[in-house]
């Protein structure tokens, strides 16, 4: 499973570093997510984007200063092989992704055709771009977040069943959603609002595991 760091607000830097540890070899399995990262931050009228098919503990750059939403994501690339193009966050248009779980991207995309869901082409060859695509398709809110999440669940990984994203417009716009069929949760500082990981990170104490099924909206 990849790693994920949500923060409106740029986040401490203990936090950032400690991203980069836990990306190289995590605190929940022990696992290595160095099949590339990526950063996104965003404010009103402007963003900026890094991606990079290296390890993060590699080539880490630092998010720059001044901008209201943060998102960070190193991967373990599950579908789809280690290209810009597969790297999170993924971003098409106005709208873009950053995915943790294993969606059975085939099957999903007949259910969604079955819906009358049409996502036309992927420019990459991830089942998170097809998320993202289907999210758009159904009208890129938080309704069509919660549509695309369950048309998904039943092609979830079965050794590894857990759906969590970021879905971001960027006209001024963010949804997290998570979901676990098993408990590998997503996590929230008990004291200070904003920030969603996929594990504790800086001092590590004072953490609580975010509520399963959890959609958590923000508007900027």
């Amino acid at each position: 499973m990849c790693r994920i760091l949500f923060s409106l607000g740029k986040p401490p830097r203990d936090i950032l570093l400690d991203f980069v540890q836990v990306s190289r070899r995590d605190r929940t399995m022990g696992w290595s997510h160095g099949s590339g990262w990526g950063a996104l931050w965003t404010r009103p009228g402007s963003y900026g984007l890094y991606k990079s098919i290296r390890p993060i503990w590699e080539d880490y750059v630092e998010p720059p200063d001044g901008y209201i939403l943060y998102i960070l994501h190193s991967r373990l690339a599950s579908v789809g092989e280690p290209t810009l193009e597969n790297t999170h966050p993924i971003v098409r248009g106005r709208y873009a992704i950053a995915h943790n779980g294993t969606i059975d991207r085939e099957r999903y995309k007949a259910a969604l055709r079955e819906e009358g869901v049409e996502v036309g082409e992927l420019d990459g060859s991830t089942d998170s771009e097809l998320l993202l695509k289907a999210i758009i398709a159904l009208g890129g809110d938080e309704t069509a977040v919660r549509k695309a999440a369950k048309l998904a669940k039943p092609y979830l990984d079965p050794q590894e069943p857990v759906l969590n994203f970021v879905f971001v417009d960027l006209a001024g716009l963010a949804i997290f959603y998570t979901y676990r069929g098993s408990e590998h949760p997503h996590f929230v500082p008990v004291e200070k609002d904003g920030i969603i990981a996929s594990e504790p990170l800086g001092q590590r104490e004072g953490w609580k595991p975010l509520e399963n099924g959890k959609t958590v909206v923000v508007k900027f």
